[in-house]
């Protein structure tokens, strides 16, 4: 399963041929691909009232979403990995990021992403899988 991250929707969505959006209209067909309930939220949010908006809510909607395995757990870890990056003197952005991750590690999925903030999460989540990863270049 591929997870987009809104950096990637929204290039997907504006037709933008980033390395990202290449990757997954490469293996969609084979993997899948999903968001969770906080990505659809930001996706939307940046939408033009209209046509626009309801093209797409429609594509989203049409879409897996991956919901937190662990209830209020998942939240709690997705916290955690924020506190350990601080810790480690590292700055993640958003909590949405954190809680992108940790639903990424409960699911196994790929997180497909254009945002440093899920290199600087893969510093201290060994287990988020990451495309581009850290390493890609």
């Amino acid at each position: 399963m591929l997870l987009l991250d809104t950096s990637v929707w929204i290039d997907l969505l504006a037709d933008r041929r980033t390395e990202a959006v290449g990757f997954v209209l490469q293996r969609e067909a084979t993997e899948g691909i999903a968001l969770t309930e906080m990505i659809y939220l930001e996706v939307m949010q940046g939408a033009r009232a209209g046509a626009t908006e309801q093209k797409i809510r429609n594509i989203l909607s049409q879409q897996q979403i991956l919901q937190p395995l662990q209830g209020l757990e998942t939240y709690d870890q997705a916290a955690a990995l924020y506190r350990a990056a601080r810790r480690n003197g590292l700055t993640v952005r958003t909590a949405i990021d954190c809680l992108s991750a940790q639903i990424a590690v409960e699911h196994e999925a790929l997180l497909v992403h254009n945002d440093r903030d899920f290199f600087t999460l893969a510093k201290v989540e060994p287990r988020l899988q990451l495309f581009p990863s850290p390493g890609f270049h």
